[in-house]
């Protein structure tokens, strides 16, 4: 039910009565997915107008990560104006990474984990990851046995501090492409978000491959 709720918002703003009447649902039913959906941050009230007495509230989807988003943004429609393709498809892949970040940061993780393990293979290493994060021009690295240091980051280089890190499918991605020789656990310590200017990752290996 919160999907075909999150659908009809995707549209335009509506009321509970709206909502309700278009389900076939309850008032308080949808009264109560509203309140889940305002919780995990994807709905908020975009105004209210008072009737009769009655204040009357309209839900819309809210834009994740507010302000990165808004710089985001601002950022595409620059790039559109500029006809730049590939910094429109950049910021149109932040933009959709950010909506993923804040709903559902474990599906992006594990999304990036399936990414890079359909482009590893018998042998890869971490200078071997290094070479192909350069080739796809998603940075300039530098890597040890343990670590995979990135300058430029494709994903979130530029972006404000917001006291997380963004790169949640870079370490799934990281992991994935690792898997074909071994388990890892992978762990961003230096990002743009927490104000660093590289991107660092940890990377610590648990097991071999079976």
């Amino acid at each position: 039910m919160k999907e075909k709720i999150v659908g009809l918002l995707a549209e335009r703003e509506m009321t509970v009565t709206d909502i309700s009447k278009i389900l076939g649902i309850s008032k308080a039913t949808v009264s109560y997915h509203l309140e889940e959906l305002k919780k995990s941050g994807l709905v908020r009230v975009s105004r209210e107008v008072v009737v009769r007495n009655f204040v009357k509230k309209y839900y819309t989807l809210s834009i994740p990560n507010g302000s990165v988003s808004s710089i985001i943004i601002d950022s595409l429609k620059l790039s559109t104006e500029r006809r730049d393709r590939a910094e429109v498809f950049r910021n149109t892949i932040r933009l959709l990474g950010f909506a993923l970040l804040k709903t559902s940061p474990h599906l992006f993780k594990r999304l990036g984990f399936e990414v890079g393990k359909s482009l590893g293979g018998e042998g890869v290493s971490v200078e071997s990851l290094s070479e192909l994060w350069e080739s796809l021009g998603l940075g300039e690295t530098s890597c040890s046995k343990n670590s995979l240091v990135m300058e430029n980051c494709y994903f979130c280089s530029g972006l404000p501090k917001v006291g997380y890190t963004y790169c949640k499918f870079d370490e799934g991605f990281i992991s994935g492409f690792l898997s074909h020789v071994g388990c890892y656990r992978v762990e961003e310590v230096r990002c743009w978000g927490l104000g660093d200017e590289v991107c660092e990752f940890r990377i610590e290996r648990l097991s071999e491959k079976h």
